[in-house]
């Protein structure tokens, strides 16, 4: 029996467990089962907190430090042009966010901050602020960013009402108590200042639901039901401009919001919680079935991110594993799990199959546009049951 971090009603039993290693979005192995919860009530899922969940992300969440320019890819154009991820997030801030002239904007679990930065870039006549729970990126902050616009750890109190925005992205999905994460940001907000929060949207990208350290896997529902507990209203929900995530716009309101709640909404989410938790199971036990086909074979896997990374964490260690694929210049030439990580080109001819690590709902129209893994003794194995 466990509580629903959203709702506060009782989950009597996981709809998906699989046994350690569990994987982290930094594409961390840790020794841990992965358990995922989905709430009945307000169509909330959730996965068992990590281990020691503050000094991870203190000391061990470096996200995107590997380098000064490295950044994500959010998409390949057909021309091959790369659209890098904090590039997309500041131009979806900017469409939804509509600043005043000199506005204070606080980027809330910032990380290196880059979105603002590009913001900022933008628009120099907004007043940036950063927080995070670590001290890792102060030397991405300093230089463009007041020392007394910085906090880690902690608020400081003289912050509280005091800017025109927040945003935070990509951080709720992390943190033990969402509820109380909202009403943080609450208190530091103008009278109607506006929230931009962004998170995986689960539904949309499925691989979420077994990430280790996103706690939380919100539906529209449970997102709904979380900001009006936090204190805010709802004025946009955006799930097309960064396809497998949620941009939720909400102004901080001055009287308690009633929490409704569309059934409608709670049975689908629901069911399409416990439909990826299926698609779960099965995928693991296909991989198992596909890996022991090319047992002690030369196989790559195509992607170096979490789905790829997946994959490796159940099949690596009965496969001979010649190279991870990836596209992003920023991973290649690197080592993943002390593998190389390659261009798709140059891929190995003596290279039997290759495991597809996308998001399966994107999957094969993505390879379709590269002819050269479509190629006679190649074999191509999905992430499908």
């Amino acid at each position: 029996m466990t509580a629903c971090r959203v709702c506060g009603g009782k989950i009597a039993a996981p709809a998906y467990e699989a046994p350690a290693p569990a994987l982290t979005s930094i594409m961390t192995l840790l020794d841990i089962p992965t358990r995922v919860y989905v709430c009945d009530r307000c169509g909330h899922a959730q996965c068992d907190e990590i281990p020691d969940i503050e000094t991870f992300y203190d000391t061990g969440y470096r996200i995107s430090l590997n380098s000064e320019g490295h950044d994500q890819i959010f998409a390949v154009k057909p021309d091959g042009t790369v659209i890098y991820r904090t590039d997309h997030q500041a131009e979806i801030a900017r469409n939804l966010l509509d600043l005043p002239q000199a506005a204070t904007l606080l980027d809330y679990g910032a990380a290196k901050a880059d979105t603002l930065h590009k913001i900022v870039a933008a628009r120099p006549d907004i007043e940036p602020y950063v927080f995070d729970v670590s001290t890792d990126y102060a030397s991405a902050w300093n230089g463009w960013i007041a020392p007394n616009a910085q906090a880690t750890y902690e608020v400081p109190a003289a912050w509280d009402g005091r800017f025109d925005a927040a945003m935070s992205h990509f951080v709720i999905e992390h943190v033990a108590d969402p509820i109380g994460f909202i009403r943080g940001i609450h208190k530091l907000l103008k009278p109607r200042g506006t929230l931009l929060l962004s998170m995986p949207d689960v539904s949309a990208n499925p691989g979420d639901m077994t990430v280790a350290d996103h706690i939380n896997h919100f539906s529209e529902a449970s997102l709904r039901r979380a900001l009006a507990a936090g204190g805010f209203e709802v004025s946009v929900i955006d799930t097309t401009s960064f396809p497998g995530a949620f941009f939720a716009v909400a102004v901080r309101s001055e009287t308690p919001v009633k929490q409704e709640q569309d059934a409608t909404l709670v049975q689908q989410a629901v069911e399409r919680g416990l439909e990826i938790c299926d698609f779960w199971r099965a995928s693991a036990a296909y991989l198992e079935k596909r890996a022991d086909t090319f047992r002690g074979r030369k196989v790559a896997i195509y992607g170096a991110g979490f789905y790829g990374s997946w994959i490796f964490s159940r099949i690596g260690n009965d496969v001979e594993l010649t190279a991870f694929l990836d596209q992003n210049p920023n991973l290649q030439n690197a080592v993943h799990f002390g593998h190389p990580v390659i261009a798709p080109t140059a891929i190995a001819e003596d290279a039997e199959a290759l495991f597809i690590g996308l998001n399966p709902l994107k999957a094969r129209a993505a390879i379709g546009n590269m002819p050269h893994l479509h190629k006679s003794g190649l074999q191509l194995v999905w992430l499908e049951a």
